[in-house]
C-alpha cells in the first residue's frame, strides 16, 4: 500500500468520526424547544458539519495530489468512498 493510499484511508476513518456531530443532532431533536427553533439549530449543524468535512477532504485532497502521485486500486477505493461521501453530506436542502 502506498503513501497515498495510507492517507486516503486515514481521511475515511476521519471522515467516519466527523459523523460524530449527528450525535448533536439528535439533541437538538430530542430538545423542548418549539418545533421552528429546532429547525433552524438542525439545518444550522447541517451545515456546520457539511462545511467542516468539504474543508478537511480538501486540503486533504490538495495535499495528496500535488506531488502528482498515483493511486493504486485500494487508494482509488477510498478516494471513490469519499466521493460518495461529499455527495451526500452536500445534498442539504431547506
Amino acid at each position: 500500500m502506498n503513501t497515498t493510499t495510507k492517507r486516503l484511508i486515514a481521511l475515511c476513518r476521519r471522515l467516519d468520526k466527523e459523523a460524530e456531530h449527528f450525535d448533536i443532532l439528535i439533541d437538538i431533536l430530542n430538545s423542548d424547544k418549539s418545533k421552528e427553533d429546532i429547525i433552524k439549530e438542525v439545518k444550522k449543524e447541517l451545515v456546520r458539519g457539511q462545511l467542516n468535512r468539504n474543508l478537511v477532504v480538501t486540503q486533504e485532497i490538495a495535499t495528496l495530489t500535488k506531488g502528482g502521485v498515483l493511486l493504486d486500486a485500494v487508494g482509488s477505493k477510498a478516494l471513490a468512498y469519499l466521493t460518495e461521501v461529499l455527495k451526500e453530506t452536500s445534498k442539504v436542502s431547506d
